[in-house]
């Protein structure tokens, strides 16, 4: 148990599924180490009516998301989408800089 306690923690990026079964991708909100539970806030999901929203999953469920998949193009890009409209001004800044340090990095054609 104490490694599923110390395993996730609020903003990691989690794929899983929720307790109604739902494959999803996201970001950890909260944790209810009582319940042994978490609020993910679903940015991808097979139920595409749940993206955006909030979404409960037991940790048992929950996967960290592969920290290279988070650095692809088209992820940043997706990022930085979240970012404007969550208003988050550093992390927008984090994301076009990361963006423009790996377009800098691939070959041109």
């Amino acid at each position: 148990m104490e490694t599923l306690l110390s395993k996730f923690h609020d903003g990691d990026w989690v794929k899983g599924k929720t307790i109604n079964d739902e494959l999803f991708q996201g970001y950890i909100e909260s944790i209810n180490h009582y319940q042994n539970t978490a609020k993910v806030r679903i940015i991808q999901s097979d139920n595409p009516h749940i993206i955006g929203k909030l979404s409960i999953s037991t940790l048992d469920q929950l996967k960290h998301y592969e920290e290279s998949a988070l650095n692809e193009e088209g992820h940043l890009r997706n990022f930085i989408d979240l970012a404007l409209t969550t208003h988050d001004k550093e992390w927008f800044i984090e994301l076009t800089d990361a963006l423009k340090e790996q377009q800098q990095r691939l070959p041109s054609s």
